[in-house]
């Protein structure tokens, strides 16, 4: 072995011969198992690199592989089968969409082109968009695709009758734009596989081995396309922690870790519980945090232990007001950087992205440099998305939303009236409609037709091979940054962010990449991409801080209906899912861990509301040091129940919603039904009588 591995990750390492499932809790060196793994294949069992597909969740963890994989074996070129489920599924698909009747050069929609054409939808079916709102529908069709059954539509279409209609023209309109969506890139693999034996073997033949990281945060279609991928072969590890599930919410299907063994037989279960990021005070608050999981994920709950001793204690702060809390982490970080800590080595994470706020404002007055990440990404940026859909549409002239994106931007006078006309040529594409249209449209509209086809037919031209030079000519031939100027109070961040486009653009020239190759790689990327070396303080979601780790991390906002949020009070699995959520943020850190809460904050309203503190925190009072910005505090920890007299027949009041009367109770829990939101069952605290 190259690198030292303990016991347990050496042994993950040297098995083979029936299907192994590493259960790796936080900071155990799940990647260097699995780094050690694809090496030691390659230089002891002799199987080329290529033969084997290693697949992770984000871009960014599939380069850190790749780079630690071609600094092990001295390769001067980066492995191609170290990639993502999603990039995995795109590079099958470009080698076999005709077998889908796709062309290969199809276009993945993002969440902001599903939406459009969704509306497209909802218009051309007179819908009302309050009512069918076009992000909810996008999210159940999502669903709908991920269980790979389209019977689940007959369910939402108790509430939503016209779901079924909908979903037939959505998925209609992706085919004649010769798009897909991010759930069609997965669930068009299982169906080619399915109905086409021949290539599914073909397929199973290139890989000699397949290893899959976070495997709890795998959904139904991915697992599909493990099985029929690995088929009925031993050659597959699967590396997860239960603990760490925390994206049911968006499809992860926890069965597919908790019952592995029943879809691959014989596999062999090994444990990684000694971690190598955080100090033993934090693992202690950490175990004591998912020790009291429920249900079957106590079977697979593991106990993380460490040499690493570490002097600092865990705190839990208290603070008066939502504004004290971020003061308080400022002040705090800035004290720690006078004892040598960096900027970048800070993380403050949260549960719900709108605390960032006060946190960003109170860092700018004390002059501390920060990122968000997770935040409109670089490649959604409306600016950045109207230049490259110009040359997206020119390259792929069936992209519908693309086209109604560009064709009158900036406003060139062609109305909806004129796109209407056009739309009854289409036949092949949008280009072919404009063509054909051309000799029935007003002088006026022929005249601004034949300025948008003299840009497409230069970006036709050039687009592909030279994107950074195209870019700058779609922008000097729109007057781009005039049109900007006149729209946005911000524009100069706007033109800022045009050319660093030509730049990453520039860059995918000098890779030798196309302009395609790069748009499916951008339309791939995720909140973590985004994440840069610089030396900042880190302010993102928990969600969005899975995978990472930092020296100091400020959990804020530790109160009852943030964290755990409000959503989680009347479904048990997911008030599992929110502790499980502080879990993965207490063990982000490595040396120093500030947990705060405020007992006021500011609602969207502006009103000052009392809180609850979290009742995780009841887990770990005997674990962490409790401090306040009171001279008196008293450890205050939520009481089981606040509003014990509470009984039937009251006039209630939730602070979502809204007015309501109490039908029964039971225990510390409530049924009400209210005006509004009609009957739900609350625990008692979340109530005030009227």
């Amino acid at each position: 072995m190259r690198i030292k591995l303990n016991k347990q990750q050496e042994e993950a390492v040297l098995h083979f011969g029936s299907p192994l499932l590493v259960l790796a809790g936080a900071g155990s060196g799940k990647t260097r198992v699995i780094t050690q793994k694809i090496v030691y294949m390659v230089e002891n069992l002799s199987i080329p690199i290529n033969r084997i597909l290693a697949i992770t969740f984000t871009n960014k963890a599939a380069q850190e592989m790749k780079e630690r994989v071609v600094k092990a074996l001295g390769l001067e070129y980066q492995p191609q089968w170290i990639t993502t489920f999603h990039s995995l599924s795109a590079k099958i698909l470009r080698i076999e969409a005709e077998n889908l009747e796709y062309s290969r050069d199809f276009v993945i929609y993002d969440e902001e082109d599903s939406k459009k054409a969704i509306k497209d939808v909802l218009k051309e079916m007179n819908l009302d968009s309050e009512v069918y709102k076009p992000e909810k529908i996008r999210n159940v069709i999502s669903q709908i695709k991920q269980n790979l059954d389209e019977s689940v539509l007959d369910f939402y279409a108790f509430t939503m009758p016209h779901l079924p209609e909908i979903f037939k023209k959505y998925n209609h309109h992706l085919a004649l734009s010769n798009a897909m969506d991010f759930d069609d890139l997965l669930i068009n693999v299982v169906k080619l596989f399915r109905e086409n034996p021949e290539i599914k073997k073909s397929w199973q033949d290139r890989f000699d081995y397949v290893l899959v990281d976070e495997y709890q945060d795998t959904n139904l279609v991915q697992h599909e396309i493990l099985k029929l991928i690995v088929g009925n072969r031993d050659c597959v590890t699967v590396v997860g922690d239960p603990q760490q599930c925390i994206y049911t919410w968006r499809g992860a299907n926890p069965d597919n870790i908790l019952e592995f063994e029943k879809d691959f037989p014989k596999t062999r279960i090994i444990k990684l519980e000694r971690n190598y990021r955080s100090t033993e005070k934090i693992l202690s608050v950490a175990n004591s945090v998912i020790s009291s999981a429920k249900g079957r994920w106590k079977e697979k709950v593991l106990r993380l232990w460490t040499e690493k001793k570490g002097d600092d204690d865990v705190y839990l702060i208290s603070l008066e007001t939502d504004k004290r809390e971020s003061e308080f982490i400022s002040k705090k970080i800035s004290s720690l950087i006078k004892e040598g800590y960096q900027y970048g080595d800070f993380a403050v994470l949260i549960r719900m992205s709108y605390l960032s706020r006060n946190i960003e404002e109170s860092m700018i007055k004390t002059g501390i440099p920060y990122q968000v990440v997770g935040g409109v990404k670089f490649y959604e940026r409306a600016e950045i998305k109207d230049i490259l859909a110009y040359i997206r549409f020119a390259l792929q002239p069936k992209d519908t939303q693309a086209f109604k994106r560009i064709i009158n931007l900036p406003p060139r006078g062609i109305g909806e009236k004129t796109i209407q006309k056009v739309q009854q040529y289409y036949e092949t594409d949008w280009l072919q409609a404009l063509e054909d249209a051309y000799q029935h449209l007003s002088k006026k509209a022929q005249l601004r037709v034949q300025e948008f086809l003299e840009i497409v037919e230069y970006i036709r031209k050039y687009g592909n091979e030279k994107p950074s030079e195209t870019a700058r000519y779609v922008v000097s031939a729109l007057d781009y940054e005039n049109y900007l100027e006149n729209k946005y109070k911000d524009w100069e961040d706007r033109v800022a962010n045009i050319h660093e486009l030509f730049n990453a653009l520039k860059e995918v020239e000098k890779s030798g990449k196309t302009f395609l190759e790069f748009l499916e790689e951008s339309s791939l990327s995720q909140a973590q991409d985004s994440l840069e070396n610089s030396n900042s303080v880190k302010i993102m979601t928990v969600h969005a801080s899975k995978g990472l780790e930092f020296p100091v991390v400020f959990i804020a906002g530790l109160e009852d209906g943030l964290f755990p949020s409000g959503r989680a009070f009347e479904d048990i699995e997911q008030m599992e899912e929110e502790r499980r959520l502080f879990y993965v943020a207490i063990t982000r850190a490595k040396e120093k861990v500030f947990i705060t809460y405020a007992r006021k904050r500011a609602t969207f309203s502006g009103r000052i509301n009392e809180t609850k503190p979290s009742r995780f925190l009841r887990d770990i009072k005997k674990k962490v040091k409790v401090l306040s910005d009171r001279k008196k505090e008293r450890k205050k920890f939520p009481p089981t129940c606040l509003n014990s007299d509470i009984r039937a027949g009251q006039l209630v009041k939730h602070e979502k919603f809204g007015k309501g009367v109490v039908l029964s109770v039971s225990d510390n829990r409530a049924t009400v039904i209210f005006e509004t939101a009609g009957q739900k069952t609350i625990i008692k605290d979340f109530l005030k009588k009227i």
